[in-house]
């Protein structure tokens, strides 16, 4: 596309300098005249943009993708149409800092478990965040996710690929699960296929599985070629391009990357703790939420229909108390509705969700009704989730199994909701 830095779109948007090219769209630095506020504006291809049905299309779509609001979703404000130039551009949040491939391809050595475990977290919650709203991204890949100043993870382009590759056939073959390419029903797992790509470069430096170069290819053109590698290859194995990789590890990527979507994670947060599980079994993880417990706590009954949460049963044998300090335990609100605020677990069951049963209600939607339960024995506080649709995170790793907590560690609840526990 024509360089259109300098130009300004709708007597409003100064386009300052070309940030960069993608096969949609070339993205710029831009200014808006009216807030005075930096922002991103995407300038789509000709041949998408002056298509009437892409247009209308994506300008239904981006009413839903301008409600996705999550701390690690670059946010779509609109879809724009400067008449003058024939140009059709999306204004979006500017982030400081680079993209995942250009980070990859810069560095001079492989991200480390911990780094992995970071991005991944970000960009899994909010894929599992617009799953839930029905919104597919179909071209989940580095060059899409961002990382600020902070190195805190950011995922860009939703809707906009699916909706080209419906009307103009395309998306990113390297990072296409095999029923894009046969035309199969798209969902979840379709992103959870292109995670385990984006995984795959990350820890081998670079190199993506599928490349169209192998002797065994097939089609006139190297689409095709890498089409047929993706439905009918093995997959190279991780190990011969990082030895370092545990076998757990690699199982997680070589099960994210399975052919058929029945066989893969059936959601990124699924994905998310499976990663987590392997990176902490080979050893180089650094979180404390234990799920080996020793012994078993004795857990409250569920949630009855009553204002007052039950009794917790009493342990066969007592255990001389542990607590050093005479108050009782609390969790104390690091962000949230309940930010600054310090809650006791005086009733020895402390029951956290939506529902107005719950001893602590929150109103985010993400949190499920009854979400969380905290409780007291003689061994010391424990904490478990309530099978609740994104889980319960302490210390930023999800918890499977009744989890003794310690002094210090942050527990997460929804997308919004963290509280620090102190004894």
């Amino acid at each position: 596309m024509t360089d259109l830095a300098g130009k300004t779109l709708s007597n409003r948007y100064f386009l300052r300098e070309l940030a960069g090219s993608g096969g949609m769209a070339d993205v710029y630095q831009a200014w808006d005249t009216m807030r005075s506020a930096r922002l991103a504006v995407k300038v789509l291809r000709r041949d998408l943009a002056n298509s009437p049905r892409f247009f209308q299309m994506f300008a239904k779509e981006a009413e839903l993708l301008r409600k996705l609001e999550h701390p690690s979703i670059v946010r779509l404000y609109e879809l724009d149409r400067d008449l003058n130039g024939d140009i059709t551009f999306i204004i979006m949040d500017w982030v400081d800092g680079t993209d995942l491939k250009t980070a990859i391809v810069e560095r001079k050595r492989v991200f480390s478990l911990d780094e992995i475990s970071n991005i991944l977290q970000a960009v899994c919650s909010a894929l599992f965040y617009a799953h839930q709203n029905h919104i597919f991204h179909c071209d989940v890949k580095p060059a899409n996710i961002l990382l600020n100043k902070d190195q805190q993870a950011l995922l860009t382009d939703f809707g906009v690929a699916r909706l080209a590759t419906e009307n103009a056939g395309g998306g990113t073959a390297q990072y296409m699960a095999p029923e894009q390419f046969l035309g199969g029903r798209v969902d979840a797992r379709t992103d959870v296929y292109a995670l385990g790509v984006t995984l795959y470069e990350i820890m081998s430096g670079g190199q993506v599985p599928y490349r169209g170069k192998t002797s065994s290819s097939q089609g006139s053109s190297k689409r095709e070629r890498i089409a047929w590698e993706h439905i009918n290859m093995p997959l190279p194995s991780l190990g011969q391009h990082n030895p370092q990789i545990s076998p757990a590890v690699e199982n997680v990527v070589n099960t994210a990357l399975s052919k058929e979507p029945t066989q893969r994670y059936t959601s990124t947060m699924k994905l998310r703790e499976a990663f987590e599980h392997a990176r902490l079994q080979g050893g180089r993880g650094r979180g404390t939420a234990s799920t080996k417990l020793r012994p078993e706590p004795v857990a409250p009954k569920p949630l009855q229909k009553q204002s007052r949460a039950p009794e917790p049963a009493q342990p066969r044998r007592p255990l001389k108390p542990r607590w050093k300090s005479s108050h009782a335990p609390q969790i104390l609100g690091r962000s949230g509705e309940r930010e600054g605020q310090a809650i006791p677990i005086t009733a020895q069951a402390l029951y956290i969700g939506r529902s107005s049963r719950n001893n602590l209600q929150l109103k985010e939607r993400s949190v499920s009704r009854v979400h969380t339960l905290i409780w007291v024995t003689t061994q010391g506080t424990y904490i478990r989730d309530e099978n609740s649709s994104l889980g319960t995170f302490v210390n930023g790793l999800a918890i499977t199994a009744p989890t003794l907590l310690r002094h210090g560690d942050v527990i997460r609840i929804g997308y919004y909701q963290e509280f620090e526990y102190q004894e």
